[in-house]
């Protein structure tokens, strides 16, 4: 099939109702008659010779080849964005980066105050670990922020460092000022650990326990910030990278507690294209990487 016959409103409506999960929103949204969304879709899977979407009562999800599609299609419209983008001279120059939504929250600030005073425009763009480097190696983003449990082939790859785990819970919870618990002392709190992916399932099991009730169960998640809030505001403990947890830490809104945990860290890394090195936004964050390894693992 000829590169030609994906066209850019396709690949937009396509998106739009893959992130929406209903046609009659992307109609909405994109402005379009309802038929015509309708048609081009159907079109689209014509000349791919596969389904998309399953159609259901409750919207539109996507079949296995839609989910191999969307990431492609996203990274299309982002390069497209960006071509328009670099030919406006009138505006800043346009960093994008990329970072897992877990890394996003902590990173992403950090490394628009290693911009200030440039006229650089930066745009931080939440995406999955392999996304992140598919992003950065094909163009579509300038440089991204990994915890690292993937290859990143030929990209440049910068060590920001090595976090803990730490447990933590909101001030005055009953635990707090123990002078020192194991797992096991957390048997009668529920828990909120943090799962970065397959590797993390181990650390939520340290948890189970024969005396472990129903009604104090492990949560996890991916984002160790809604683990946190958890934690702001009820009694739950939660087990979380220290990079997430150190901002809430420096205002008091959590304690650390000494629960002697595995050696379990997750590993900090800024990726990029050779390429891009003389980028003036790389340029500036590459500089500024001593102040971000300390911010975020001194």
């Amino acid at each position: 099939m000829p590169h030609s016959s994906l066209e850019t409103m396709d690949l937009e409506v396509f998106s739009a109702i893959a992130r929406l999960g209903s046609f009659s929103a992307a109609a909405a949204e994109l402005r379009l008659a309802a038929p015509s969304v309708s048609n081009r879709i159907a079109g689209l899977e014509r000349r791919l010779g596969t389904a998309l979407f399953v159609r259901g009562a409750r919207g539109s999800t996507l079949t296995p080849a839609g989910q191999r599609l969307v990431g492609y299609a996203r990274r299309c419209l982002d390069l497209l964005d960006e071509a328009v983008h670099s030919l406006d001279t009138g505006t800043p120059e346009r960093l994008v980066l990329a970072a897992p939504n877990s890394f996003a929250a902590t990173v992403f600030p950090l490394a628009f105050g290693a911009l200030d005073g440039l006229a650089i425009a930066a745009h931080g763009r939440v995406a999955h670990s392999r996304e992140v480097v598919e992003q950065v190696r094909d163009g579509s983003a300038h440089g991204g922020f990994l915890l690292t449990q993937v290859a990143t082939g030929s990209l440049r790859s910068e060590r920001l460092g090595s976090s803990p785990m730490v447990a933590v819970c909101r001030p005055g919870h009953r635990l707090w000022g123990a002078p020192a618990l194991t797992p096991d002392d957390l048997v009668r709190n529920t828990l909120v650990v943090y799962r970065w992916d397959a590797e993390g399932e181990p650390l939520a099991a340290i948890f189970d326990h024969p005396e472990r009730r129903r009604d104090t169960p492990v949560h996890t998640t991916g984002s160790p910030e809604a683990a946190i809030r958890r934690a702001i505001d009820s009694d739950h403990v939660v087990v979380v990278p220290r990079f997430a947890a150190r901002s809430f830490l420096r205002l008091g809104h959590v304690r650390l507690l000494p629960v002697q945990l595995p050696r379990w860290s997750v590993e900090l890394r800024f990726v990029y294209l050779a390429a891009n090195t003389d980028n003036p936004g790389i340029a500036a964050l590459l500089d500024s990487l001593p102040r971000l390894r300390d911010e975020l693992c001194g």
